[in-house]
């Protein structure tokens, strides 16, 4: 892979690690379409994601302890921590998960529950990410905590310093990785069947043939996937709205 994706990965990370709580989603949309940019990182998580049980990881990761209070039990097993860390973002992203509640839930027991995520899920998860192609990641917590304290319940008055606006460089193939490497994590959940396998190999060549750029491979692994996932109700809108993107 190109050092530039690694490096537009890693400050897509650090961001999100070092921002305000108040613009966190906005920095975990942009972390995913730096992932959907590289097809290097797709393909890496796609195969984290081809030997994870996401149903059985969620349950065993986020749960309740003897006194009824909601914690996040993280995996051990490297290609856990990055498919269960890159569902939950997705989550996030696509409106599945409510952002402050889960983070008001499984880490409102510490000082600074927005902290505590990060060092818990996205650092972790950066860090794997990098090591895997090669980058030395070090201990990597988060140095400015003064500076974040209590952002999560904080009424904070945003000056402009931090600016919320797409970014209208992420063109068509990367737009369409990031739906199809959500489609492979939808058809995680799913029974197996001839269809979902097709339509798993369907997302997982439009991810592998992104860097031709060819939007003739492109519309026609979209309208093989269209066919195949039919009659899989979890990824019916994902499928329509890669379908809508690629025959705009």
């Amino acid at each position: 892979m190109s050092n530039d994706e690694i490096e537009r990965f890693l400050d897509a990370c650090d961001e999100l690690i070092n921002c305000k709580f108040l613009v966190a989603e906005y920095k975990i949309a942009k972390l995913l379409k730096s992932i959907a940019s590289s097809s290097d990182i797709c393909d890496l998580i796609s195969e984290c994601l081809s030997s994870y049980n996401r149903d059985r990881e969620f349950a065993r990761t986020y749960v309740q302890d003897s006194h009824g209070q909601f914690v996040c039990l993280m995996p051990t097993d490297e290609y856990k921590i990055v498919a269960l860390v890159f569902c939950t973002l997705a989550d996030i992203d696509n409106k599945k998960i409510d952002f402050t509640d889960f983070v008001k839930r499984f880490f409102g027991r510490d000082e600074n529950p927005y902290q505590s995520f990060v060092e818990t899920m996205i650092i972790p998860f950066k860090s794997l990410i990098a090591e895997a192609f090669g980058y030395k990641s070090g201990n990597e917590a988060n140095e400015n905590e003064e500076d974040q304290e209590n952002y999560l319940f904080d009424e904070v008055q945003e000056t402009g310093e931090e600016e919320i606006e797409e970014d209208e460089s992420v063109d068509k193939f990367e737009q369409s990785t990031k739906v199809a490497v959500q489609i492979l994590a939808e058809l995680e959940q799913c029974r197996q069947s001839i269809q979902a396998e097709d339509a798993y190999n369907m997302a997982s060549s439009i991810i592998k043939t992104a860097n031709l750029r060819d939007e003739v491979v492109l519309k026609a692994l979209t309208a093989a996937l269209k066919y195949v996932s039919k009659y899989i109700k979890p990824i019916k809108f994902l499928v329509r709205e890669l379908s809508d993107l690629v025959f705009d």
